[in-house]
């Protein structure tokens, strides 16, 4: 049986002491891909790969 699932981004925030500390670019500031509403559906067994790999799936 396939699951969806639908992400909504609801806010970008930024934590500059935790960029500081576990980013490479410790300026990046905040995730260039994604704005509020966006909204997303996938397939919950795939999300690794939705956008080309582009997606966090962390987030």
């Amino acid at each position: 049986m396939k699951h969806q699932c639908r992400i909504t981004v609801l806010e970008t925030r930024v934590f500059p002491e935790l960029q500081e500390k576990y980013l490479a670019d410790s300026g990046s500031g905040p995730c260039p891909f994604f704005k509020p509403g966006d909204t997303f559906l996938i397939d919950a067994d795939d999300y690794f790969h939705m956008l080309n790999g582009r997606f966090c799936a962390k987030a």
